[in-house]
């Protein structure tokens, strides 16, 4: 992967430090015993910076900061005052003007929009951090990363993702879910956008992105991107941001009977203390990095 050559307060260098500080704080861990998937354990999203460098992070791939090969580059960044309010009325759709959520509709927008695309930015965060330094998110480095949708109830897959392990690559298919109290069953429901993939149902969209993918990865790879290789080499990993403590060890029947191997079975759960704080200090990040991001 190719680096940009950046400033020391460019938005580039901004966003670069981001991602250091999230490689820094956050860790991703094996906790071994579950007997239908793997469990990776997330620690440190409540950290401090986390939430600024999340924030800073979701802005500069809204303003098209992060390349498909997991990399930084500013060509596409928009520039002055109306750069700076297209960037900011796309922040304010996705996560609102503040944190006052009063209303029915308000709470609703909170909870099954603003919460919900938030987690799926945290796990591309997490994963482009993959490209940089180890974790057990997944087995080994990205080496292609789908781009984060900019539309909060955009359909499709929440994360695509070639990595590379032993073996050689794996595409690495994410669902991200966020539920104060009911993560147990969030998990239950992300397991059915798996067994779909399973019955064959995502074979046009997958083929789609795996394309686009396969044009950013060392050709060594490349060549081996093919359509078998997401029918024979995939990944499932179900990220679950929760507060409410639920059993991420326990047996789960529909996962065991999902078609990769336990070990590429990696369900991540991500505890918080303050669920909803978590996801307003990202928002009140977001709302504040749009000035830093375009200039």
């Amino acid at each position: 992967m190719t680096s940009a050559m950046v400033g020391p307060k460019s938005p580039l260098a901004l966003i670069d430090q981001a991602l250091a500080l999230l490689a820094a704080e956050v860790d991703l861990r094996e906790d071994p015993g579950a007997p239908t998937h793997t469990v990776i354990v997330a620690d440190g999203l409540e950290a401090p910076g986390v939430a600024e460098s999340l924030g800073l992070y979701l802005v500069g791939a809204l303003a098209g900061a992060t390349q498909q090969d997991a990399s930084l580059c500013d060509a596409m960044l928009p520039t002055g005052l109306e750069g700076q309010r297209e960037i900011e009325q796309a922040v304010h759709r996705l996560v609102g003007t503040n944190n006052q959520f009063m209303t029915r509709s308000e709470i609703s927008f909170r909870d099954t929009k603003r919460n919900a695309w938030i987690a799926e930015g945290v796990m591309h965060a997490l994963l482009m951090v993959r490209a940089r330094s180890a974790s057990d998110i997944l087995d080994g480095p990205v080496q292609a990363l789908a781009d984060l949708h900019t539309i909060p109830t955009q359909q499709g897959l929440d994360a695509l993702a070639i990595y590379s392990d032993a073996s050689g690559p794996v595409v690495a298919i994410g669902e991200s879910k966020a539920s104060r109290d009911d993560g147990s069953a969030q998990l239950t429901e992300a397991a059915t956008i798996f067994r779909d993939i399973d019955e064959m149902k995502y074979g046009p969209e997958l083929r789609a992105k795996l394309g686009a993918l396969r044009r950013v990865i060392h050709p060594d790879l490349a060549d081996k991107v093919s359509n078998a290789l997401w029918l024979e080499h995939r990944c499932y990993f179900p990220m679950v941001v929760h507060e409410t403590y639920f059993d991420l060890k326990a047996k789960r029947v529909v996962y065991g009977r999902l078609f990769p191997s336990i070990d590429r079975r990696r369900v991540i759960g991500v505890k918080l203390h303050d669920f909803q704080k978590f996801f307003d200090d990202i928002s009140d990040a977001m709302r504040s990095a749009v000035r830093e991001v375009v200039i």
